[in-house]
């Protein structure tokens, strides 16, 4: 009887991890196979799932990620699910996931250096965009800038903290959904790329590659968070 009752919770989490998995890996089907309002609802949700998924059991050292996991469903309703998409609305909560993951990855790691270079990284950002787009300078473009150093500087801490792989590695999925979407952006209007260049055929290769790795990304932090 003791087996069965300590080995039940086990058996109970590994069901409903690799059913949060299932779903998940259906609702990736969806995404990169579907369009319209199916693959608007279907990314969506998948967020959605990756949040309540968190909502287990779960130790207080990882509530900041799970924070983070809610701002980003807060991001994807503007980004994703509203019409017309409010994207400075969705970067403002992107760039506070982004911050609620820093703080996570300083308290694994602190160190005044780390703090220094973030703070550089974001004033280098800053003054390249500044100087890149000139006039065209908008808070969107500031806030997006402030977000993508915030993801990189998480992305070199993250490998530097040495707690495993699934966070290094969801954060390089993340940066490279987030480079792929901020290239296809600054195509519509603040740096214009050729529709017969090559670097036009592969931010739009005709599939969903943002999707392809930011599903993933979030389905690894949330089991990241949910251990």
């Amino acid at each position: 009887m003791k087996m069965w009752r300590s080995s039940g919770p086990v058996k109970a989490g590994a069901v409903i991890r690799w059913s949060f998995l299932g779903v998940e890996l259906i609702l990736y089907y969806l995404i990169l196979t579907t369009g319209g309002e199916v693959l608007r609802w279907s990314s969506w949700i998948s967020i959605v799932v990756c949040f309540l998924y968190t909502l287990g059991p779960w130790s207080k050292r990882n509530a900041l990620v799970v924070a983070g996991l809610g701002c980003t469903v807060v991001a994807d309703l503007f980004l994703v699910v509203c019409d017309p998409i409010q994207r400075l609305w969705g970067m403002i909560a992107f760039l506070c996931a982004q911050t609620l993951y820093a703080v996570h990855l300083h308290r694994l790691r602190s160190g005044k250096w780390m703090l220094i270079f973030r703070v550089g990284l974001l004033a280098l950002g800053t003054g390249i965009c500044v100087a890149v787009l000139g006039a065209q300078t908008d808070l969107l473009a500031l806030v997006s800038i402030a977000y993508y150093a915030c993801l990189i500087m998480n992305l070199i801490h993250g490998v530097r903290s040495r707690k495993g792989w699934l966070l290094p590695v969801a954060l390089v999925l993340f940066l490279l959904c987030d480079t792929v979407i901020g290239l296809q952006v600054a195509s519509m209007g603040y740096l214009p790329i050729g529709e017969g260049s090559w670097l036009y055929r592969v931010i739009f290769p005709g599939w969903n590659m943002a999707w392809a790795f930011y599903l993933p990304s979030q389905v690894m932090l949330a089991v990241y968070a949910s251990r």
